[in-house]
């Protein structure tokens, strides 16, 4: 049975509260993003990458989709938000997630 790696990725500063949660945390600048992030995709034994949205904008669709990687990683873009009282989205992305993987739409509830 093969054992895989979490790994998440954000701008420089954005990484705190995951490494004191014992993740492992790469900080990449926005211009660097889509070098590192390609890297990354290739790593052997990572299973989920989770990156900071703002990271994956300048990413082009060809680096997730190389054939011959068994679906992994698998990628979890996330939404980091820029102040306390802003709420994250990414309850939309969770359910197209879920109604791919299992082929029904599941409604999140706070």
């Amino acid at each position: 049975m093969t054992e895989y790696r979490l790994k998440v990725v954000t701008r420089p500063g954005a990484g705190l509260g995951f490494r004191l949660a014992g993740v492992a945390v790469e900080e990449v600048s926005v211009a660097a993003g889509p070098e590192r992030i390609a890297a990354l995709v290739d790593e052997p034994g990572l299973g989920i990458l989770a990156i900071d949205e703002d990271l994956l904008r300048g990413v082009p669709r060809e680096v997730f989709e190389r054939p011959g990687r068994g679906g992994v990683p698998i990628v979890l873009p996330f939404t980091l938000p820029a102040r306390w009282e802003e709420r994250a989205g990414g309850e939309e992305y969770v359910a197209a997630l879920i109604r791919r993987a299992i082929g029904y739409h599941i409604k999140i509830q706070p």
